[in-house]
């Protein structure tokens, strides 16, 4: 028997959640190349000149 989701912990009540979804352009904000830092880690994603997005560490 499954729990009503206001009785679930966070976590699980998060994963049950819809994601937030951003357009690219809301993200790079008129940019073609952005650095998204997590943890230590630092990220760039691109947009190419065929208008693909690309993300490398």
């Amino acid at each position: 028997m499954q729990q009503p989701a206001q009785s679930l912990p966070d976590s699980n009540r998060a994963a049950q959640l819809p994601p937030r979804r951003l357009t690219s352009d809301e993200l790079m904000q008129g940019e073609r190349r952005i650095v998204i830092e997590h943890g230590d880690a630092r990220y760039t994603l691109l947009v190419t000149r065929n208008d693909k997005l690309i993300l490398v560490k």
